[in-house]
């Protein structure tokens, strides 16, 4: 027998069967109706009772006594699905009211009653410092150190590998490898030690492999000579050593500065296996050219090219950021300041050094005789802030920064942070006038504290900019010190 399924005229065969039989259908009808009623009344009968069974054992408070202890986004993920009568009890506002008070989150107006208590709890509880090294310690991240050595019968070194330390302020990043090739180490190795460590880290895979020679491999010689051909000075590069054979082209170049006087001749040396080589040069260049750093002291180089019209007027410019040398205490500089753009490096530059003043961090960045400035630019979208978020709830920005003078000498602070759009545009500004300490007076250290509100749409980055100078142009770093500045989301209550 054919079926219709879709509304349309039933064959003259199905209508006579139906003919046939109408009041047995219809009572067969009756019967399943009847039957499904009994069996959906018998099984809503069984899930209430078994929910009501449910609530004489756990009382509601003590399930929401079980809730309380249990992570917040998993009571709204898992348990409040349970049932209605516990999506009620986490949908309260009573409830988020007491998880608040549990973990001391205070509106910032208490004045105030928060509207959503969930979503100021969510706000709250995830808020955190947007800058990265507020306080000149690097130690607050994570942080990688390998050490290798190769070892005689006595284990006395032989050769050492001893990279700087790695220092990572996200915990996002993707995995990465580190790797170092020894060569003509010389005879005697029979041991070596590898060690490595870690802070907030993960490591996994380590290996230390004995390779065959390598395919190909390049070395140079360069010296510079005097009249009687003997050195002045020379460059004496690592062979490199390249285990594939798809390398791309590339480039070894060097610089002498400071070389002396009395160069009459250069000897260019260079040779290769399985390497090609092509295009060498030496070449003399100006002196306004070179751009190398001293190694007992900081330095910084900066460079601005323009192209003017007949009136001066610049047609295009080539200006670059700044580059920075410096080492302080065996470490470089650059690592004390991560996270940071020098702005102004004036005097004797920035430094980091331990706090000298009662105040709960060990570490402060301090100024010198000239003026000295450090900034961060936050990028609220990678921070996890979208633009619907910003643009429609308007969360507080606030803004905090200590600082503090030395009794030896007088100082001035100075402050500057921006809301900006898309575009980098100020959007809002918080700049309060410089603030100056006299010499020879204790001041103990000071907060500066702003909340940016009602700052309107289109925030999509924030700019921290602060740090000072000494007033009486001592030697060294005699200037204002900063340090435990942070950057804070907060809940709108």
């Amino acid at each position: 027998m054919k079926r219709n399924f879709c509304g349309s005229t039933p064959t003259s065969e199905c209508t006579k069967v139906s003919n046939k039989c109408p009041k047995k259908m219809d009572q067969n009808t009756r019967m399943d109706q009847s039957e499904s009623s009994r069996v959906a009344s018998r099984n809503f009968e069984t899930s209430s009772d078994a929910c009501s069974g449910q609530q004489a054992a756990i009382p509601l408070p003590m399930v929401e006594e079980i809730f309380m202890n249990l992570p917040a986004h998993q009571v709204v993920q898992v348990c409040r699905l349970v049932c209605h009568e516990w999506k009620e009890l986490v949908d309260s506002a009573a409830h988020w009211r007491k998880r608040c008070k549990r973990k001391e989150i205070q509106p910032y107006d208490a004045s105030r009653v928060p509207e959503d208590w969930r979503l100021f709890y969510f706000q709250s509880k995830y808020r955190r410092n947007l800058l990265k090294n507020p306080k000149a310690d690097v130690s607050n991240y994570s942080q990688y150190k390998m050490y290798v050595e190769l070892l005689d019968q006595e284990k006395k070194p032989i050769s050492y590998h001893n990279p700087y330390k790695v220092i990572l302020h996200r915990n996002d990043y993707p995995w990465c490898q580190m790797t170092y090739v020894f060569t003509y180490y010389g005879p005697g190795v029979r041991f070596i030690r590898f060690c490595h460590a870690g802070m907030g880290m993960q490591i996994t895979n380590s290996s230390v492999e004995i390779c065959p020679a390598a395919e190909s491999q390049y070395k140079m010689y360069v010296e510079l000579l005097d009249q009687e051909k003997k050195p002045i000075s020379y460059h004496n590069p690592y062979k490199v050593i390249l285990h594939r054979n798809d390398y791309p082209w590339c480039q070894m170049t060097y610089v002498f500065t400071y070389y002396g006087p009395g160069v009459r001749f250069i000897r260019f040396c260079h040779a290769g296996m399985g390497m090609q080589i092509t295009n060498s040069s030496v070449e003399i260049c100006p002196a306004a050219e070179r751009c190398a750093p001293r190694h007992d002291c900081g330095s910084e180089y900066q460079i601005c090219v323009e192209l003017l019209d007949e009136r001066k007027k610049p047609i295009r410019t080539f200006k670059p950021e700044k580059v920075l040398f410096s080492f302080r205490n065996g470490e470089p500089w650059s690592q004390k300041f991560e996270g940071w753009e020098i702005v102004a490096n004036g005097g004797h530059q920035w430094v980091t050094q331990g706090n000298r003043r009662t105040f709960p961090v060990s570490k402060c960045f301090v100024t010198s005789c000239g003026l000295c400035l450090k900034e961060q630019l936050i990028d609220l979208k990678q921070e996890g802030y979208s633009e619907a978020f910003m643009d429609q709830q308007q969360p507080y920005i606030k803004i905090s920064d200590w600082y503090a003078p030395l009794s030896d000498c007088g100082s001035e602070y100075q402050i500057c942070v921006e809301l900006l759009d898309e575009k980098k545009k100020p959007i809002s500004t918080f700049q309060p006038e410089k603030v100056f300490f006299q010499k020879g007076k204790m001041y103990p250290w000071r907060q500066m504290t702003h909340v940016f509100m009602n700052y309107g749409p289109g925030v999509w980055f924030i700019r921290f900019t602060h740090g000072g100078k000494d007033t009486k142009f001592q030697k060294g770093q005699r200037g204002i010190q900063v340090t435990n500045s942070s950057v804070e989301i907060c809940s709108i209550d």
